[in-house]
């Protein structure tokens, strides 16, 4: 029996040239495969980033807002806590014997009054034009403002009745629904103090139980 060893080289190097092809087509799709797959993992990487940092924004935001709550509240507080103060603080230099003592008592207490109304004031227009406050707040801070506007007209229109009356140098000061009032007579009988409670009650709209009268002399 005779090979044709002719025909056989031509298939073998058919074979290897076939496996030759396949090794380049296998390769280059491998290369291609992996091309794709380092953008997919580019981009689902890139997605993971995105959204941490979109985690980390929304909580930093968060934070942010919780800390100006949070700020919001103490300040509230802290209006509050001052509306208590400034009322206590000037009823107690009011009532103190030691500046009572003093010949410009009067214009120094009506000059102290004035002052830490001010104050107070700016403090709840502070809170009123914060951005951060609740509107509850900003009702009750409003509301608050608007009591110390009245409390002050108040007050001057009874001091100039009373100067009116005979009762120069009178001194009212209201604070949460109760009136002091300080006049400076060498002579102050019971029917002056009966005058005096008498415009005082119908002024400020109290009860004489909310009313302390003193005389300076």
């Amino acid at each position: 029996m005779k090979f044709n060893y002719k025909g056989r080289g031509l298939v073998v190097l058919a074979l290897s040239s076939l496996l030759v092809v396949t090794g380049i087509v296998n390769y280059k799709l491998s290369e291609k495969s992996a091309i794709e797959t380092g953008k997919e993992l580019k981009a689902y990487e890139q997605a993971q980033m995105d959204k941490n940092s979109d985690k980390s924004d929304k909580k930093d935001a968060k934070k942010e807002e919780d800390i100006k709550i949070v700020d919001s509240k103490a300040g509230e507080a802290n209006v509050e806590e001052k509306v208590t103060e400034t009322s206590k603080e000037i009823k107690n230099q009011l009532t103190s014997e030691k500046n009572m003592k003093k010949a410009t008592y009067i214009l120094d207490m009506k000059m102290t009054r004035e002052k830490q109304r001010n104050e107070l004031t700016q403090d709840l227009n502070e809170m009123i034009n914060n951005p951060s406050t609740s509107e509850e707040s900003r009702k009750e801070a409003s509301s608050m403002k608007l009591q110390l506007v009245k409390d002050q007209e108040t007050e001057l229109k009874i001091e100039n009745l009373l100067s009116t009356k005979g009762f120069e140098d009178a001194l009212v000061y209201i604070s949460n629904g109760s009136v002091n009032v300080v006049v400076n007579e060498e002579k102050f009988e019971k029917e002056d103090a009966a005058k005096v409670f008498d415009l005082v009650a119908e002024q400020a709209n109290v009860k004489y139980e909310a009313i302390k009268l003193m005389n300076n002399k």
